[in-house]
């Protein structure tokens, strides 16, 4: 087994759900996810990052998150997930259940 992890922009990450055809509503919501939020005068960027093991049936981990270089730390509990679609859902109600963001 292999694994190869991967950190992306926002923008590499986008062309890659568009590669893989997700949903146009998780791409929204993703798309909807701001670059930056600010917590207690501290910056957190949107910090992307995906995993691909070559075992069998190629496979994806997928971590989102904040990440304040200042603190060194993620503004939310890590989590990766098997599912992109879950993952971006999961970062959009961290973000809404802390109130960062409206839900449109």
């Amino acid at each position: 087994m292999s694994a190869y992890q991967k950190k992306q922009t926002k923008e590499q990450f986008l062309k890659f759900l568009e590669k893989k055809n997700v949903d146009s509503v998780i791409i929204s919501t993703f798309v909807g996810l701001p670059m930056t939020v600010v917590r207690g005068g501290t910056t957190f960027k949107l910090d992307i990052s995906s995993t691909w093991y070559s075992v069998g049936d190629t496979q994806y981990a997928f971590e989102l998150n904040y990440y304040s270089e200042e603190l060194v730390e993620y503004l939310f509990s890590l989590k990766v997930f098997n599912d992109v679609e879950v993952s971006i859902n999961y970062l959009s109600c961290e973000l809404v259940n802390s109130n960062m963001i409206k839900v449109a």
